[in-house]
């Protein structure tokens, strides 16, 4: 009798881990049975499914990451603008981009205006006197920045062997920089750098633009043309510097 009766309990065990089994959607695994009876359950899970807080760790130390080194690029360009307030006789003041024009990219929004002496015509800077742009609005403590490239940009330049040759720069519909009235006689060649002419009041000479990528002309007309690349990536400027006073 107790032999039977022990039997019986095993056939009720039995069916038992099959019903759990069929459930669970494990009945045809029967890895499982081991897994489940030797296995550290819990370690197997939290190699496969990771807890939410570790996921969510990585995210903040991927974001606080990329936050550093944004600031590392800003602190470099301040160093860089603070070195040429001390090598110049500017008056520099330090700008932020906060926008951009929706309309137009090449139109840049700064956190400065009239309150630090900025004025129509200004240069915008970076680094160690790279041109960008000039300031064609202002307001009581914003002002509003044309890049060089965009397409109703214009600034007296010069180019060549001692910044001899003349000629006039002109934005390339946001994609580069244009720089026309170069007299054929006038010898420039890719790679020359292209700076400031003396001829603005508002903007002091000698400024870095870009360098000559091309050069285009033909023998029935009287000037030169030439295609400017920019030194520096426009889009990803964050700090500028307004020369306020030269």
């Amino acid at each position: 009798m107790l032999k039977q009766n022990f039997k019986i309990f095993i056939l009720f065990i039995f069916i038992a881990l099959i019903l759990v089994l069929f459930k669970n959607g494990h009945i045809f695994d029967i890895g499982f049975i081991f897994r489940y009876w030797f296995g550290p359950q819990q370690s197997v899970n939290s190699l496969y499914n990771p807890a939410d807080d570790f996921v969510e760790d990585y995210k903040k130390l991927l974001v606080e990451n990329s936050q550093l080194r944004v600031l590392e690029d800003e602190n470099s360009e301040l160093k860089s603008l603070l070195n040429l307030k001390k090598d110049k006789p500017y008056n520099l003041v330090v700008a932020n981009i906060i926008n951009r024009d929706t309309l137009n990219r090449n139109i840049i929004l700064i956190d400065v205006g009239e309150k630090e002496g900025i004025k129509i015509g200004q240069a915008a800077v970076v680094s160690d006197g790279i041109i960008i742009g000039k300031v064609i609005d202002v307001g009581f403590d914003f002002a509003k920045v044309r890049l060089l490239v965009d397409s109703f940009s214009k600034l007296a330049v010069k180019v060549g062997q001692n910044n001899s040759v003349s000629g006039m720069l002109s934005g390339s519909l946001g994609l580069g920089m244009d720089l026309t009235y170069i007299p054929q006689d006038q010898e420039i060649k890719k790679g020359d750098l292209v700076v400031t002419a003396d001829l603005d009041t508002s903007v002091a000479p000698g400024l870095v633009v870009g360098q000559i990528e091309e050069i285009e002309f033909s023998q029935e007309e009287v000037f030169k043309r030439a295609s400017v690349s920019p030194i520096i990536n426009y889009e990803t400027i964050s700090i500028l510097a307004i020369i306020s006073s030269l």
